[in-house]
């Protein structure tokens, strides 16, 4: 499956709208929940006490970081390229746990949860000093978060600021191949007003919603959760927030329609598109003229990776391996940038005319899909005379 737009079809595996209230849920006795205190604990174990929070991150690409088909298909072709390699760079932040879980298999249990609530809160800072492994992780009892000490009878918690920063995000979407910056969302923003005015990450992709911090348990800040459904790219809501498109002055002259338009990046806190760089944004200008005569031209907002051939990489895999050698194009834009572009057209003069823009966010990515194989094996074939009279 290849060039479907997110703002059409929202064939991802989660649909991240930012959910209600979370609903109270019955505390289960201290003595049923079991902490794993030498390492990591299912996330499963984490919802018998954070219900509602919980439910919010089962429907996040956080929660489906491994299975998710997009990741599964890249995964697959990094690996095999690699020969193997790419295991320790995909599952560093795909599967985190994998690391203490002494393994290479992301479906086993601990990691099997994709980014697990217990990965999370098991963080007490980030060195990005060490991009291969700049988690520093204290898995066990404590339990790490914004929120201020108060340990409960299941584990012990500790306040940690860098959960409340961008740094915690920097540490998987700040991404350096072969010299190449490959994803840069983290320098991004750290260049722009947000960083300036204090919004990290988390503003945006975690906002507060009314919920329990802890079945029949509110937090200091009263009601109120950070929505752990972290959404982003995959969001149509969090998509439709980004940019907006506006049509400016039309000049008409004896043969010709210029259409001025301002884009502005209105929503994001860092430069759109962002993330892989197989990712487009598409500005179209649209003019329909009577008779059904319809004129159409684009702008495309990417940054572009070449390899050492000059060739331009389309495959995921290939960036993240280091094949790219150069970037060829930036024009992506910036926080509050407004952008403004000029479409022509050759029509003829006095002719009335309808004008629409809109954007397209564009990805086309690979995906693992069920295909029947059928295979005949053997065939015969007879045929049957009538019988003979008696």
């Amino acid at each position: 499956m290849r060039g479907f737009r997110f703002f059409l079809a929202a064939t991802l595996s989660a649909v991240c709208l930012l959910a209600p209230s979370v609903p109270s849920m019955a505390q289960p006795a201290a003595d049923t929940i079991k902490i794993n205190e030498k390492g990591f604990t299912s996330s499963e174990t984490c919802g018998k006490c954070h219900t509602g929070i919980h439910e919010l991150w089962k429907s996040s690409m956080h929660a489906q970081s491994v299975t998710d088909p997009i990741f599964r298909a890249s995964y697959m072709e990094a690996y095999l390229k690699s020969g193997g390699e790419a295991a320790k760079l995909c599952l560093r932040c795909h599967a985190p746990a994998l690391k203490m879980t002494k393994g290479a298999n992301p479906d086993i249990f601990a990691t099997s949860d994709g980014i697990t609530c217990d990965f999370c809160h098991s963080v007490k800072d980030v060195d990005l000093k060490k991009p291969s492994d700049p988690f520093v992780v204290d898995a066990g009892l404590v339990k790490y978060g914004p929120n201020k000490r108060e340990d409960v009878k299941q584990h012990k918690t500790a306040q940690s600021k860098v959960h409340s920063g961008a740094l915690f995000c920097a540490a998987c979407h700040e991404y350096t191949a072969n010299g190449i910056s490959v994803m840069s969302t983290y320098s991004e923003w750290k260049d722009s007003l947000y960083s300036e005015e204090g919004k990290p990450c988390q503003y945006c992709h975690m906002p507060e919603i009314p919920g329990e911090i802890s079945n029949n348990v509110v937090g200091e800040r009263g009601p109120k959760v950070f929505s752990h459904q972290t959404a982003g790219g995959h969001s149509m809501t969090q998509l439709q927030k980004a940019v907006a498109a506006k049509i400016g002055r039309i000049e008409r002259s004896k043969d010709k329609m210029t259409v001025n338009v301002d884009i502005t990046n209105v929503g994001s806190g860092h430069r759109v598109p962002t993330g892989m760089p197989s990712r487009k944004l598409i500005l179209y200008c649209e003019v329909r003229a009577p008779g059904g005569k319809v004129y159409r031209d684009k702008m495309v907002y990417e940054k572009a990776i070449f390899d050492k051939n000059g060739a331009e990489l389309t495959s995921d895999a290939d960036m993240m391996l280091g094949v790219g050698a150069t970037i060829a194009k930036d024009n992506r834009i910036f926080p509050k940038e407004t952008r403004k572009e000029k479409f022509t057209f050759y029509m003829p003069e006095g002719s009335k005319a309808s004008v629409f823009v809109w954007v397209d966010y564009l990805y086309t990515p690979m995906i693992l899909q069920e295909t029947e194989m059928r295979v005949e094996m053997s065939r015969d074939q007879a045929e049957s005379a009538p019988p003979s009279p008696r």
